[in-house]
C-alpha cells in the first residue's frame, strides 16, 4: 500500500521558501506551496485516487503516484487542467520502453515535452514567435517545469549523486512546446503514430542537441532548404549514442506551408529529409544496431581526424516534424534537435486522458 504523504506545517511563506531549499525539493529555482488545499483540487479535477501508482521515475526508482505528482505540478505554477497532460508525459517516463540512463548520464540530455492536438490552443499554449521560451506562456513554462520537478523529487536526479552530467543542459529547467495547429498545413504530429488528429498527445524526446537552423527561402529556393535541414543531422562527434536515433524538427509555419504547397505532406518531408542526411560519427558505436555504418573521408580535410569517418543512412521513422514559430514570411526558421538514446526508443507518444 502506497504511503500518505508526509505533511509540515510552515510559519509563512518566507520560511517556506527557505524550507524548501533546506529539503532540497528544488533545483534551484523558487516553487510555489504544495499545499492539501492546491493538491487537492488537482487531484479532483481528474478524478483519480491520491494512491494510484503509476510506476517508477529513474533513476532513484521513486514510486509515482497521483499525489505527488499533483503535489510537483502545484510546486511548479501548474493549473489543475494542466495535470492531464503532465501525466501522459508521465506515461512515457515510465514506460521501460524509454529508458532515461542517457539523459542523467555523463552526457547529460534532457526530456523535451511535445503537446499536440486541442488541448494546444484550450490550455493557452505559446506557439508563435519565441516558441521554446521564454515567451510568458504558462502552460508552456509550468508543464515543462512540472516534469523537471518529478524527475528531481521522485527520480531523485541529484547532480553528482544519481546524475553524472558533466556539463547538464540547460532546457532541463523546463522544456516544453505545443504545436502550432492554426497556421499548420497539416494534422497534428501525432497522427504519424496512429492517434486521431481529433485527439491531443504527449510525444516525450530524449534530447540532447538544440540546433537553431535557418533555410532563407527567399534566396535559395525550398529544394536548397530541404538540403540545408538535413545537414543539420549528424556532425561528427555528435549524438554519436549506440542507441535508436531520431530528429526532431520543429519548422516555422512559413516553411511549412512552403512544403505544403510545394505538394509535400509531412510524410513526404521526413522522407525527404532523412534521404538527404547522414549520420557521421569518429568511432561508431554498436554499428550493427544503427545499420550500414560505412567509413567515409574525413568532412573536414583541412583539419583531418586522427580516427575513420564512418557514416550511415537515417531513416524516415527517425525523423520527426513539427510546426511552431513565429511567421517570419520571407525566411524559413528551424530548430532542429537530436535525440541521446543510448537504449531503448528515443521518444514515445501518448495520448492524453481527460477526465470523464
Amino acid at each position: 500500500m502506497t504511503k500518505s504523504a508526509q505533511q509540515f506545517e510552515i510559519q509563512s511563506l518566507d520560511h517556506f521558501t527557505e524550507f524548501v531549499y533546506e529539503q532540497g525539493w528544488t533545483d534551484g529555482l523558487p516553487v510555489f506551496p504544495p499545499t492539501r488545499e492546491a493538491i487537492q483540487r488537482m487531484v479532483d479535477y481528474i478524478g483519480r485516487e491520491r494512491g494510484e501508482v503509476l510506476g517508477s521515475i529513474y533513476p532513484g526508482d521513486g514510486e509515482a503516484t497521483i499525489e505527488n505528482v499533483a503535489a510537483n505540478c502545484v510546486m511548479a505554477g501548474c493549473l489543475p487542467e494542466y495535470l492531464p497532460v503532465v501525466l501522459a508525459a508521465i506515461e512515457s517516463i515510465v514506460d521501460p520502453d524509454l529508458p532515461l540512463t542517457t539523459t542523467q548520464s555523463t552526457g547529460a540530455g534532457a526530456l523535451c515535452t511535445i503537446v499536440t492536438g486541442p488541448v494546444v490552443g484550450t490550455l493557452g499554449f505559446r506557439t508563435r514567435e519565441w516558441i521554446f521560451g521564454p515567451n510568458g506562456g504558462r502552460a508552456n513554462a509550468t508543464i515543462g517545469r512540472a516534469i523537471r520537478l518529478i524527475l528531481w523529487n521522485i527520480g531523485r536526479a541529484h547532480p553528482g549523486k544519481l546524475t553524472k552530467g558533466t556539463m547538464g543542459h540547460p532546457a532541463s529547467w523546463s522544456y516544453c512546446i505545443g504545436e502550432e495547429q492554426e497556421l499548420s498545413p497539416w494534422a497534428p504530429m501525432h497522427t504519424d503514430f496512429g492517434i486521431d488528429a481529433a485527439e491531443s498527445a504527449v510525444t516525450v524526446l530524449k534530447a540532447g542537441e538544440h540546433s537553431q537552423i535557418a533555410a532563407p527561402l527567399n534566396t535559395v529556393g525550398l529544394n536548397e532548404c530541404i538540403n540545408i535541414l538535413a545537414r543539420g543531422i549528424g556532425r561528427p562527434g555528435v549524438t554519436s549514442s549506440g542507441g535508436k536515433r531520431a530528429f526532431l524538427f520543429v519548422i516555422n509555419p512559413s516553411l511549412a506551408q512552403a512544403f505544403a504547397d510545394a505538394g509535400y505532406s509531412r510524410e513526404k518531408l521526413r522522407g525527404a529529409l532523412a534521404e538527404r542526411a547522414f549520420k557521421y560519427s569518429y568511432d561508431w558505436q554498436n554499428d550493427s544496431k544503427q545499420g550500414n555504418a560505412v567509413p567515409v573521408a574525413d568532412p573536414y580535410p583541412q583539419t583531418p581526424s586522427e580516427r575513420q569517418t564512418m557514416m550511415a543512412p537515417v531513416l524516415p521513422d527517425e525523423v520527426l516534424v513539427c510546426v511552431g514559430g513565429g511567421v517570419a514570411p520571407r525566411m524559413g526558421q528551424c530548430v532542429a534537435i537530436s535525440s541521446r538514446s543510448s537504449a531503448g526508443r528515443p521518444f514515445l507518444t501518448k495520448a492524453v486522458k481527460f477526465p470523464q
